[in-house]
């Protein structure tokens, strides 16, 4: 079998963590610690899961310059900040994460999403296939032969054919199918009035958003519903899915630096237990880290 590393979309499970809890401790600082601690209890159940050392986390950090607000200022421009409580947190889990020894990649212009499809190709490279943990269809697009969606704590689970049957195209295609229907999370617009339904139709007869641009006179012929309107639709928005699809697709060639660490070092117990405290940890979730970390020197 081949070996696997796993991708953690770490920013959504810290989000997931902020919800699943109210504020009930502080650290000395005064800042909330609720997602910190349900991301801990991810983590930890994530490292149990796999069972391997191949496990590295990206986060989104914030960003002078975002790379797709360059191509777009409308670009995720509709959503809110985080809450108060919230934002000194995804740094104060970026730090256990390392603390506990974990390789964490993030970029000051690229998207946690680019990062990981970096990660991604480079670990193809070395022989491996790539399980990405998240909840972001996005990151679907990556998929090469063996490699895995997860949606951790949802049980579910595809690969590249069952991206295909959910999407109705191949991995290879969804940031196509995404430029023609829009993303509203993203506040990408894609085309009003073509759904996943007629947009992956164009893409299985065309092969690409490219093949559809280079047909679109020959849309309204095609034979499935609403072809005619479809096609009007495509030449009125041309503009705007060329646009979107400079935002769809994942970069993959983010300049991460000279040493890309792509395996779980384990520290010494007695390196983590001051991070424990400053975090204040529970004491079950305390002692379930100690013993994982013990328990895995020399493996």
């Amino acid at each position: 079998m081949q070996p696997r590393a796993y991708l953690i979309d770490s920013n959504i499970y810290v989000y997931r963590a902020w919800h699943g809890a109210p504020v009930m401790l502080r650290d000395a600082q005064g800042r909330a610690l609720n997602a910190v601690h349900g991301y801990a209890e991810f983590l930890l159940r994530v490292l149990e899961d796999v069972g391997t050392d191949r496990v590295v986390l990206a986060f989104d950090v914030p960003q002078a310059e975002p790379y797709r607000r360059g191509i777009d200022p409308a670009y995720k421009a509709h959503r809110p900040p985080p809450p108060a409580d919230l934002r000194p947190q995804f740094e104060l889990c970026r730090a256990f994460a390392e603390g506990v020894g974990l390789p964490v990649h993030t970029s000051d212009r690229y998207e946690a999403d680019d990062v990981i499809g970096t990660l991604a190709d480079r670990l193809r490279a070395e022989g491996l296939a790539v399980t990405l943990l998240t909840a972001d269809k996005d990151l679907a697009q990556l998929l090469e032969g063996q490699d895995r969606w997860w949606n951790h704590g949802r049980t579910e689970v595809l690969d590249a054919r069952g991206v295909e049957r959910v999407w109705g195209v191949p991995p290879a295609l969804i940031a196509d199918l995404l430029a023609i229907t829009g993303d509203a999370v993203d506040n990408i617009p894609g085309v009003p009035g073509i759904g996943r339904t007629t947009a992956a139709r164009m893409l299985r007869k065309w092969g690409s958003l490219d093949g559809i641009l280079a047909n679109l006179h020959a849309i309204g012929a095609q034979k499935f519903r609403g072809a005619p309107r479809a096609q009007r639709l495509m030449l009125e928005h041309e503009d705007t899915v060329r646009l979107a699809r400079r935002l769809t697709g994942i970069v993959r060639d983010v300049p991460l630096g000279d040493d890309i660490r792509t395996h779980w070092q384990r520290p010494a117990v007695e390196h983590v237990e001051p991070l424990f405290e400053a975090l204040r940890l529970p004491e079950s979730l305390r002692q379930r880290w100690l013993s994982l970390l013990d328990g895995s020197r020399g493996a």
